[in-house]
């Protein structure tokens, strides 16, 4: 058994059992297809198995692409089938997205536990985190066929992130720290598969943006040179480029034409997408009145541990529909074999009820994103901004919230409790009168609202974007516990795209959003973004824009620097992780409502390898291994 040691030994980042299954040798064995392919294999139009798979090909197995705790009874599957889903008319399709989604690296799940190569074979880094070595896997070819070299990766890098046309902000996530004004990287190639990355300081937390941080996507760093190069000006003189240029009436726009032809993973459900070389297990091939159908890639470059080539089904047929209640309908009668988003905890009765006639089952796993209230410590109100930075009024506001009636009426009790910030908390109306008496919010109007220090009556604007039902649910409920302090909340629910335009200029006063399920930000300077985005713009502008936060927050952000200095995982990484949670116990920047709540999955009574536990999301990650049983 090969083992991958990452950075020095005390990091104890070493893939033991999970490489166990990406070492497996099919030397003296044969690999197996699926039928539709073997018949194209035999019809001269497609080159044998062997052929297509990489020398070294992902093995998928027990514990591989979802923990074994979270799917104890992974099976090897069956070939054939189509895997019906839905997507909502005009909107881009979240679950086709997760069932193609390929990182560079992977992990189970949708943490960074046992982190391995995925598109890479294998990695190694520096003892000081700053040079990063990826293999590439040889043989791995691209869905036409054509091979996968680290030529996709240096043009990718020289041509395109480098490119000002093409890329004008040289991304964070491949600058030091994650950071805008982080060092970018440098790029040396080795040899035809092997590529070296370094930054000028420490960055052990690129693994995790090259895994799962952002739902990271190969396309970041690697993109099929052989198809793009025909629209780069680069390769492709203009006079070759003109024809195509004038047909899309771009002029002289090169770097327009290219990013139409260019699809990353995130746009690989796009109609325009259709014959754009991917590495996914599937692949759209037909888009035809909102329905889309995906065909298996006959190059993936997966197998199970008996050497059949995944995935085991065949197509993907996804269908437009309205809206959310008309995919309900749709999904309890049996018109959908994976149904994850818009499924909702409010209809479980529903859902179970329906099970037999409907031939699927209800899967309760859990959601990855939480719900916080957030109040803008850079509101343009000054006397806003002195009382909620005041820590007293932050506590006095989380006592006031009742988290249990939140998860008893609203998530019927699926919420899993864990101890790291959110849980427990205390719910005590009584104390947290007291506090704001204390603090100098004592007097009260006519009708028992608080009075600020300029006396005007104490009333905070929240809105909230249409997210989902339960944000107004929730935040309704919020309305009623705050005026239980002597507070009035006047509750606005607004479209997402203006929620959006307002937090970013600094517009909302109070509003309830998602937490972030595991960022690396998440227990520190993750707030800022919404709860301040002044002090946040200062901070990514080095004081060059927006408002200089206090000594606490700055000391959320040198937190945050010191974590993506780190390995994942790492001895060190977990103590900076506790430092973080301590912070925020201390500081109560936000006010995390719910955690992580159930997620209703609705699966065809007769898929296979199905998790039976954990995040929903990781379950839609892992679709290759999917395969009906009868």
């Amino acid at each position: 058994m090969k083992k991958l040691l990452v950075g020095l030994v005390v990091v104890s980042l070493v893939l033991s059992v999970f490489v166990g299954f990406n070492s497996i040798s099919f030397a003296q064995k044969k690999y197996k297809e699926a039928p539709m392919l073997a018949e194209l294999v035999k019809a001269g139009k497609l080159p044998p198995v062997e052929e297509r798979l990489p020398k070294n090909p992902f093995v998928v197995g027990p514990g591989v692409l979802v923990t074994k705790k979270d799917l104890p009874d992974w099976k090897v599957g069956k070939y054939g089938g189509t895997l019906r889903i839905l997507h909502f008319m005009g909107e881009w399709d979240a679950d086709v997205f997760c069932a193609l989604r390929e990182p560079l690296l992977s992990a189970p799940g949708i943490g960074t536990a046992g982190v391995r190569g995925n598109i890479v074979d294998k990695f190694d880094v520096s003892k000081d985190n700053k040079v990063f070595t990826f293999h590439l896997r040889e043989g791995l070819k691209w869905s036409d066929g054509e091979p996968v070299t680290t030529e996709d990766i240096s043009f990718t890098y020289e041509d395109v992130l480098l490119n000002e046309k093409l890329t004008p902000i040289f991304p964070a996530r491949f600058r030091v720290g994650n950071s805008p004004n982080g060092e970018p990287m440098k790029l040396e190639v080795l040899d035809k598969y092997t590529f070296r990355i370094t930054f000028p300081k420490p960055y052990g937390g690129f693994l995790r943006i090259l895994t799962i941080e952002g739902w990271s996507v190969y396309s970041d760093l690697l993109k099929p040179a052989h198809y793009l190069k025909q629209f780069h000006i680069k390769y492709t003189p203009m006079e070759k480029l003109k024809p195509l240029l004038e047909k899309e009436g771009l002029k002289d726009e090169w770097w327009q034409l290219f990013n139409q032809k260019d699809f990353s993973n995130w746009e690989l459900t796009q109609r325009a997408s259709i014959g754009f070389p991917v590495l996914t297990p599937w692949r759209l091939v037909k888009a035809e009145r909102g329905v889309y159908e995906y065909e298996r890639n006959p190059y993936y470059f997966k197998v199970d541990t008996q050497g059949n080539q995944l995935p085991y089904i065949d197509k993907i047929i996804s269908t437009e529909v309205q809206d959310a209640e008309m995919a309900n309908i749709k999904a309890i009668s049996g018109e959908v074999d994976f149904f994850y988003q818009p499924a909702s905890l409010a209809k479980i009765g529903v859902y179970k009820q329906n099970e037999q006639k409907g031939g699927y089952r209800t899967v309760l796993l859990d959601n990855h994103g939480g719900r916080a209230l957030d109040f803008n410590y850079t509101y343009n109100d000054p006397v806003w901004r002195k009382i909620v930075e005041d820590v007293r009024f932050r506590k006095a506001i989380d006592l006031a919230i009742n988290r249990k009636e939140v998860v008893d009426s609203i998530y019927l009790g699926f919420v899993t409790p864990i101890e790291k910030v959110e849980m427990p908390h205390e719910y005590d109306v009584a104390r947290a009168n007291e506090l704001l008496d204390k603090i100098g919010l004592s007097k009260r109007d006519s009708e028992g609202i608080r009075l600020r220090p300029d006396g005007k009556p104490f009333v905070i604007i929240m809105e909230i974007g249409k997210f989902g039902p339960e944000f107004t649910q929730i935040s309704e409920l919020i309305v009623d516990y705050l005026k239980a302090v002597g507070i009035k909340v006047i509750l606005k629910a607004i479209d997402t795209s203006l929620w959006s335009q307002r937090n970013s200029a600094n517009e909302l006063q109070a509003t309830l959003f998602i937490t972030d399920w595991n960022s690396d930000n998440r227990l520190t300077s993750y707030f800022a973004g919404v709860c301040a985005p002044e002090w946040d713009r200062w901070m990514t502008t080095g004081g060059k824009a927006g408002i200089e936060p206090p000594a606490w927050v700055k000391e959320a952000y040198e937190l945050d620097k010191k974590r993506w200095e780190t390995v994942p995982n790492s001895d060190e990484y977990k103590k900076l992780w506790a430092k973080g949670v301590a912070w925020h116990k201390k500081y109560l920047p936000n006010f995390v409502i719910v955690d992580i709540t159930g997620q209703p999955v609705l699966v065809s009574a007769r898929l296979g390898n199905i998790p039976s536990s954990g995040f929903a999301i990781g379950a839609n990650f892992s679709a290759e291994q999917f395969f009906y049983e009868k």
